[in-house]
């Protein structure tokens, strides 16, 4: 570009006398030159061009002189190519560049008089160029307070402290009422109650009494406390009087040491903190317990005394344990019922831990690897070629083999089976089920027991079942059967009694069929029929006779004597108020 704007090098008086000059030529404007076409050129687009470029003079807009020279016609001279647009913006795009230098060079100023004025400090301080000023040492007195390099307490600015966030609530709410000008005591505060509105006024009714159980062994616990109370009065040991006798003690001690703390307090700002010492019961000279086997001498007894061997028995006593109160006891996890599936499942997964515990053990070498299992189905496929050899031995080799496993596994089963003894007991107590919390009961009448047969079978499937009952029978009276036991004891019974015995079978007819057993005819009584009835069946918490028994009695009293002795007698009481509802139909 040949047309440069050499400001810096200029002083400001000749660049505002060069503008002065622009500005007073350019209403004296020139002709302007028309382009081929006959038009005049664009001034929008003159304005726009950069400097040195309008008119087509490449030459320079502003010719600019030397700080020496001067010029007729002004600083700027106006090049015969320029319109006067050209020179307004000429001036106003140097006006601009004037101010930016102007603040530039106020900068650059700015920035060295700060540098020159640290380097002065620093100097100044003694420190060496290049280094800084060092933090300044803190000094504390013996309070902890900071103190300066003269020796005076700096002041510290209060810092606020973390608090509750009930106290930050109070202190917020005081403060909005400080800035509402609410009074603390609350007189200040409107009252927003609108007692044109009908409210209604609801009382608090008073609580209702709820029951107070009491908890298991309180009372046990009271006993407990009277009972040793009346055996220390008996042994003429009063707790009571000593334990206020040592109370008015301790009192006085504490009162002698509070005086004594009080006069050292005065003499002493600081109170020195000391462990607190427990006070422990002197060790008596006789224990209560050893009390009633010493002799007494003068009327009182003595530590070292003659001991009374009269008191002396051969019999141990066994104290009550006392429970520990602050342990919980452990609770019992309920027991899991399974599914079917999720029991076979249960089942597999641990046949498959065991395997693969023989497996491991197998691979590290502690148990020998099994013999191959070979039957007359993988015959050929197990011994290959030693078959097609010698098949007549190699049969009879595998038959033994499967012999001797078929063996092997009835001996584990019989091993694992109980023995006749505990098997008994087992099925005993399926039986009987004494783990049942009740017992269930079942009273029968029966009109008829002068068959022997049905009195056998009476007898013979209620000591089977081990059950407990009676079975009386009172000819011309009446016949009861009472029995108690487990629930599948009294399911078989009762299906005995009511489905199973055929009662209106003749007495003659069973002495020529005493060979033939009625267990495997099967034969089935009528449903409806009279001779035997089921009169009561229900629950009891406890068996009212120990075992089985048949009774018979020759009159009413004798019966009711039998079961009253049991506590039983309600029972006749239910055979004789029994009517047979089919008689009301």
């Amino acid at each position: 570009m040949g047309g440069c704007l050499a400001i810096d090098k200029m002083g400001d008086d000749e660049v505002a006398a060069g503008i002065a000059s622009v500005e007073e030529e350019a209403p004296a404007k020139k002709r302007q030159k028309r382009n081929r076409w006959g038009q005049e050129p664009d001034a929008q687009a003159m304005a726009l061009a950069p400097l040195g470029m309008a008119g087509g003079d490449l030459g320079g807009a502003l010719a600019l002189p030397a700080p020496g020279g001067a010029d007729a016609g002004g600083m700027f001279a106006a090049q015969p190519g320029m319109s006067g647009m050209d020179l307004g913006s000429a001036a106003a795009a140097a006006r601009d560049a004037l101010e930016k230098a102007k603040r530039a060079a106020m900068f650059q100023r700015q920035i060295q008089e700060q540098m020159t004025k640290l380097k002065n400090q620093g100097l100044a301080a003694g420190f060496l160029p290049g280094e800084g000023p060092k933090a300044r040492k803190l000094i504390l007195d013996e309070f902890g307070r900071e103190l300066d390099e003269e020796g005076n307490v700096v002041p510290m600015r209060p810092q606020t402290v973390s608090t509750l966030k009930v106290n930050i609530n109070r202190e917020k709410e005081a403060r909005l009422k400080k800035i509402l000008g609410l009074k603390k005591d609350g007189d200040g505060e409107q009252n927003w109650n609108d007692t044109s509105l009908k409210t209604v006024i609801r009382y608090e009714r008073p609580k209702r009494k709820t029951f107070r159980f009491i908890d298991e062994g309180t009372l046990v616990k009271q006993e407990q406390k009277l009972v040793k109370k009346i055996q220390e009065k008996a042994l003429g040991i009063d707790k009571e009087k000593e334990k206020k006798l040592s109370k008015k003690e301790e009192e006085k001690k504490k009162q002698l040491e509070q005086q004594e703390e009080e006069e050292q307090n005065k003499d002493v700002g600081v109170k020195k903190i000391e462990p607190k010492i427990l006070r422990r019961e002197p060790i008596p000279d006789v224990e209560w317990w050893d009390m009633p086997f010493l002799r007494e001498v003068d009327g009182q007894k003595r530590a070292y005394t003659e001991v009374n061997v009269e008191k002396i028995t051969p019999y141990i006593e066994h104290p009550i344990p006392i429970k520990i109160t602050a342990e919980k006891e452990a609770t019992e996890a309920p027991m899991m019922h399974l599914t079917p599936k999720e029991r076979k499942k249960l089942r597999r997964l641990k046949r498959q831990e065991r395997t693969q515990e023989i497996r491991d053990k197998i691979k590290m070498g502690i148990l020998q690897p099994p013999p191959p299992k070979v039957k007359m189905s993988n015959l050929m496929r197990v011994l290959g070629d030693e078959a097609i050899a010698d098949p007549s031995t190699v049969e009879r080799k595998v038959r033994q083999q499967v012999e001797q496993r078929r063996k092997e596994h009835e001996q584990r089963n019989e091993a694992r089976k109980l023995p006749a003894e505990e098997r008994k007991q087992k099925k005993k107590q399926k039986w009987m089920a004494e783990q049942e919390p009740t017992t269930q009961v079942l009273v029968f009448k029966i009109k008829d027991l002068t068959n022997k047969r049905h009195l056998f079978k009476i007898d013979m499937n209620a000591q089977q079942f081990h059950l407990t009952g009676c079975c009386i029978t009172c000819p011309g009276v009446a016949n009861i059967v009472i029995i108690e036991g487990g629930p599948r004891a009294v399911k078989r019974y009762r299906k005995l009694m009511m489905r199973r015995i055929k009662w209106s079978e003749d007495q003659t007819k069973d002495d020529d069929d005493d060979e033939d057993s009625d267990d495997e005819q099967n034969v089935t009584a009528p449903k409806l029929h009279d001779h035997c009835v089921l009169i009561w069946e229900g629950v009891i918490k406890q068996r009212n006779f120990k075992n089985w028994k048949v009774t018979h009695a020759r009159s009413e009293a004798e019966a009711r004597k039998t079961l009253a002795d049991r506590g039983s007698e309600h029972y006749w009481e239910m055979l004789a108020r029994h009517r047979d509802p089919r008689l009301d139909i």
